[in-house]
């Protein structure tokens, strides 16, 4: 169905005293701290959560830790995180473990936007949810719930929108962002590899290629070593045409080096078998490692969102454990109760539809944000009955639970599902346990490829050749169980 973000919490590195990574996807050279005791640990992934930090399910006191935000470079005092750093940003954390496994103390933040520009050629999917335009020639998509936004919204983007953008890409060199801000000035900033240096000038290739840049770096900071061709790096300056003019040319590291642990989440691509196959870019073999849930083990290929588990050895993570985690499920409507956690920000919600009540987990993983503009950060404790909601939702393995990987707070929304289905006939669908009716006359139809159908009948039978999860919408002002709109989603 819809493209899942991609919350990759990149490597683990176990160290014995001295906590380095040196790498990490091209995240900014090599960080290090120590002193701190512990269990060395060094996590990379979006901010899921603020109390000091939560990234990767473990929450980071962060007081004391030394801080590069995009070349800023500060200390936190454990209380002005959420000033300099943003839910949705992907941050390496270098830091110390706790025995309990899920708390940690960082000794250091690493902060770096993905691309830096301006929106061109902006366009909007039919089902509202996705936009896509290019930055830099790179392209990005952004998601209603998936993206966190700043400083603009979903609706508002436009075209020559200067941003900054921290996300993922997928198979297809795709952005898809995690998180974008409106930006004020003119500065751009992009990755990419050296070629055709000549002197203090040459050409950016990025994504391999498909699109460079003329780079003149006369009155650039440059990196230790200096300029070389296939050198990666990161581009800071002015764009005028096709020339940046450039103030800061930084190297930037590509890939991982062999640690203890890694855990990393993202989408599958270069699937060649469960023995080869590469998560975030991490290249992965899975030939020894359990599955949750087991289907998973014949069912797993590129585009995927799944969390592999392991030790990197040789430059391969060597997974023991490979989880399901692509949000399959989506959700709208009013809550109906919330039930946090001691400190508010785990436990779960219910949200109330006509034929019946869902509810979704809410772990130290999910992203939470708040629309409305009370909030920031918002928490589970902050979310009241008969507010609105929409969430992005898998269902584990396991337990069958639905576990919420985002909930963004709205101020009024339709009745939304969207998942997989349990029986769909003329006059009915269901979905996770719901039945809707189907009204021909009055519920609209569409196909995989957003064509109108005709009946229900058509459209289970669609439904059911394809095997296809489906979204209803039943609209306000008054829900009523009968589905204004039925959609198959590939």
């Amino acid at each position: 169905m819809r493209y899942s973000i991609c919350k990759v919490f990149q490597c683990f590195s176990l160290v014995a005293s001295c906590l380095v990574i040196v790498g990490c996807g091209g995240g900014g050279g090599s960080v290090a701290g120590g002193g701190i005791g512990g269990t060395g640990i060094v996590a990379s992934g979006t901010i899921t959560a603020f109390g000091s930090i939560f990234v990767n399910g473990i929450e980071f006191e962060t007081k004391g830790a030394n801080r590069d935000v995009d070349g800023e470079i500060s200390v936190s005092d454990g209380s002005d995180d959420n000033a300099v750093l943003d839910i949705g940003m992907v941050v390496t954390v270098v830091g110390a473990l706790n025995d309990d496994g899920v708390t940690a103390t960082a000794a250091s933040i690493q902060y770096d936007d993905a691309v830096q520009g301006a929106v061109q050629g902006l366009s909007v999917a039919a089902d509202q949810l996705t936009r896509s335009f290019t930055v830099m020639g790179i392209s990005v998509t952004v998601h209603r719930i998936n993206t966190v936004f700043d400083n603009v919204i979903f609706d508002t983007l436009q075209d020559d929108d200067l941003v900054e953008v921290s996300g993922f890409f997928d198979a297809g060199g795709v952005l898809l962002a995690t998180r974008i801000e409106r930006k004020t000035g003119g500065e751009v900033e992009v990755k990419g590899t050296v070629s055709g240096l000549a002197g203090a000038t040459f050409t950016l290739d990025i994504n391999n290629g498909t699109t460079t840049y003329m780079v003149d770096a006369t009155d650039a900071e440059l990196p230790e070593g200096g300029l070389s061709d296939t050198l990666f790096v990161e581009v800071k300056g002015t764009l005028s045409g096709n020339t940046i003019t450039a103030t800061h040319v930084e190297q930037k590291d590509e890939g991982y080096d062999d640690v203890e642990k890694a855990s990393i989440e993202g989408v599958v691509t270069d699937f060649n078998g469960i023995g080869g196959f590469r998560v975030a870019g991490q290249q992965v073999d899975a030939s020894d490692a359990s599955f949750d849930p087991a289907s998973l083990q014949g069912s797993i290929g590129n585009g995927m969102e799944v969390e592999v588990e392991g030790p990197i050895l040789g430059g391969v993570l060597m997974a023991d454990e490979v989880e399901a985690r692509g949000g399959d499920v989506e959700l709208g409507g009013r809550v109906l109760s919330v039930n946090p956690d001691a400190g508010g920000v785990t436990g779960s919600l219910t949200l109330q539809y006509v034929p019946g009540n869902l509810t979704v987990t809410v772990d130290s993983r999910t992203t939470l944000r708040d629309d409305t503009g009370v909030n920031d950060p918002l928490t589970l404790s902050n979310i009241h009955a008969s507010e609105f909601l929409e969430i992005a939702a898998y269902r584990d393995g396991a337990s069958g639970e639905l576990i919420a990987t985002e909930i963004r707070r709205i101020e009024t929304g339709d009745d939304l599902l969207a998942g997989p289905v349990d029986s769909c006939t003329a006059g009915s669908l269901t979905i996770l346990g719901l039945s809707f009716a189907l009204v021909d006359g009055t519920t609209q139809y569409q196909d995989e490829e957003e064509q109108p159908l005709a009946t229900s009948t058509t459209f289970c039978a669609a439904q059911a050749a394809g095997d296809f999860p489906v979204k209803v919408d039943d609209k306000l002002p008054a829900p009523d169980g009968t589905v204004d709109t039925a959609e198959l989603e590939e």
